[in-house]
């Protein structure tokens, strides 16, 4: 079954049918009048032409097709993810194709651009027509200013007849996403405070009971999982257990603490210039961990950044979510938790309207 079809919607645009009347009855007053085969011969064209004008535009409702896109050098990291940096000018098609020998003299396609970290969005009509046997594209230039995964997406069209009487309302998907991240620059140099320098790495303490690894995903339970990898949370939500599967930290890794705040222009202004402290201290060759806290998962996220690369694609991954899924009071609390074998860590924070690196004792 064709789903596009399925979904159509008809309208109609009374002030042109009210024209349309206007005329077709006029016609029929002056066959009366004036006895004329003339108006005979207008009166069956137009007669006609109602229901071939709806035809073709329902037809052709289900044969266009379109596609967002967007021209620029992009960032491509390693994950296939294209991105462009903070304030960067883009260019934006909308094309639009159709096969068929059949028009439409005005088509008004309804689109949205929005931020999916923030959540934020704004709908937008763009007027095309729609040309018999080719294509018509649409170019507009954007200047990204927030950080985020910004979305141009199109989920429906409207068409109208030749006459201007019906109009189809009909589904479609077109979507183009791209990451925005902070403007490079210049690196700031960044160094580890003097509290950290004697707890900068993972501490091997030797306790019983340590555990010098960090969960990288939740699964099903199965006999011989420690009874510590047990997420007493998550399976008092599920049917079955959910045990946290780990992996061994690096000992020489420097941890770093995300800690993102609710609102956005804080967390804006934290993920910009915490950026660029970031990239400073890799610029020492500085093995760093980051780790953000995941409201989803109710578990940290963990990104090992030994590149300027791998610090793009943590930050892709930090975007793929919304902000309000990263942001939460208790995440000194969590590490706590999480990681009971740091003695101390990094955590970015902003603090008297400044980003700040700031040693974060562990208890």
């Amino acid at each position: 079954m064709n789903t596009k079809a399925a979904h159509k919607k008809i309208r109609l645009s009374f002030l042109h049918l009210a024209a349309f009347l206007f005329i077709y009855l006029g016609n029929i007053l002056l066959f009366l009048a004036l006895r004329g085969y003339f108006f005979i011969v207008m009166g069956v064209i137009l007669t006609a032409l109602v229901p071939f004008s709806f035809l073709t535009v329902w037809k052709l409702a289900d044969s266009v097709t379109g596609t967002i896109f967007t021209e620029k050098n992009f960032v491509f990291l390693e994950s296939g993810k294209i991105a462009v940096r903070q304030e960067d000018d883009i260019c934006v098609i909308f094309s639009i194709d159709n096969p068929s020998l059949l028009c439409a003299l005005r088509g008004t396609w309804i689109f949205t651009v929005g931020n999916a970290f923030y959540g934020t969005s704004d709908q937008q009509k763009l007027l095309l027509s729609v040309p018999p046997r080719g294509k018509k594209q649409f170019q507009m230039t954007v200047t990204v200013t927030d950080l985020g995964r910004v979305v141009f997406a199109c989920r429906e069209f409207i068409l109208a007849d030749l006459l201007g009487i019906f109009l189809i309302q009909a589904p479609c998907s077109m979507e183009c996403s791209f990451f925005v991240l902070p403007k490079q620059g210049s690196a700031k140099e960044s160094s580890f405070p003097d509290a950290y320098s004697g707890v900068a790495e993972l501490s091997e303490n030797h306790q019983k009971g340590s555990d010098y690894s960090e969960v990288t995903d939740i699964r099903a339970y199965q006999p011989g999982d420690r009874p510590r990898d047990i997420h007493w949370k998550l399976s008092a939500r599920q049917p079955d257990l959910m045990v946290k599967e780990r992996t061994a930290l690096a000992g020489s890794e420097r941890v770093v603490l995300i800690a993102l705040p609710p609102e956005k222009n804080t967390a804006e202004k934290l993920l910009a210039e915490g950026y660029r402290k970031i990239r400073g201290l890799l610029a020492e060759q500085t093995f760093l961990r980051l780790l953000i806290w995941d409201n989803h998962s109710f578990s940290f996220a963990s990104h090992s950044c030994t590149s300027e690369q791998e610090l793009d694609a943590a930050f892709c991954a930090i975007f793929h979510t919304d902000l309000q899924a990263h942001s939460s009071s208790l995440v000194q609390r969590y590490m706590k938790n999480s990681y009971p074998q740091l003695d101390s860590y990094l955590c970015l924070t902003q603090k008297e309207d400044s980003v700040q690196l700031e040693v974060c004792v562990n208890e």
